[in-house]
């Protein structure tokens, strides 16, 4: 291993990571003269690629002048390649990040490392999971608007149910405005709302109005009688006495 050769293909500018990264691994098993001779196998294995992408930017580093690949014959009669390392050519030589540079990134993804790439699958194409976030045998009921809107002037229950209805058969909607008159008149009448409501329903009311005979008959039934002008069974210094009122006698 050469420092000098490693510290400078450190700092060279190839315009590709994965190139950079084959042009370190060199320097990495270079001498101090710039010669290798790694396998391809050995290169994909420690940089944790595939052998066609170390084959690929290999020969893109060759092809933009940062080294030179020879056939190299061994004692056996084999042959392998003898990469020399133009160290001094790197700090002049312009990175390269055209589409020309970046060849080798199609071998990648025809044949990728099985170390470098497999959280790809997972965050394109995560795994649902496998327990519903919604129980499907819990009934929900949701109530409309116009349970909504009933619910805010304090009328619930079976008497909003009844009202709704009882809109729906007059061809009404139940509106904030119409609350609102009905509330005003609620008021002038000295009921309630839900009162209101009660007899519009029990006397097929489309609306209601305060001025109206609204009071049940049996509650116009408890009401005191007119008293007479004057008591029959008064005594006193007007015991006998006899006045005459609009034309009618009274007897004191």
């Amino acid at each position: 291993m050469s420092i000098k050769l490693m510290d400078k293909a450190f700092n060279a500018k190839v315009g590709n990571p994965l190139t950079k990264l084959l042009l370190i691994k060199l320097a990495d098993n270079a001498n101090d003269e710039g010669v290798c001779y790694p396998s391809y196998k050995k290169v994909a294995q420690q940089c944790e690629i595939s052998r066609q992408t170390a084959i690929g930017h290999t020969k893109k580093l060759a092809e933009m002048g940062y080294i030179s690949i020879k056939e190299r014959k061994t004692s056996k009669g084999h042959s392998s390649n003898l990469y020399i390392l133009h160290s001094e050519k790197w700090e002049e030589l312009p990175p390269l990040t055209s589409q020309g540079a970046l060849p080798p990134l199609v071998n990648e993804v025809d044949h990728p490392s099985q170390g470098a790439l497999p959280p790809l699958v997972n965050e394109v194409d995560p795994e649902p999971s496998i327990e519903p976030s919604i129980n499907p045998n819990k009934k929900t009921t949701q109530k409309s608007e116009a349970e909504i809107l009933l619910e805010q002037f304090g009328i619930t229950g079976q008497l909003a149910k009844d009202f709704i209805a009882h809109r729906k058969a007059k061809k009404g909607m139940i509106s904030e405005t119409q609350m609102n008159r009905l509330q005003k008149q609620a008021d002038r009448a000295g009921i309630s709302i839900g009162e209101v409501i009660e007899i519009m329903i029990e006397r097929n009311w489309q609306g209601f109005n305060a001025t109206w005979d609204w009071r049940d008959e049996k509650l116009r039934g408890m009401a005191p009688p007119n008293k007479p002008k004057f008591d029959d069974t008064q005594t006193g210094w007007s015991a006998g006495m006899s006045i005459t009122v609009d034309g009618q006698q009274w007897n004191l």
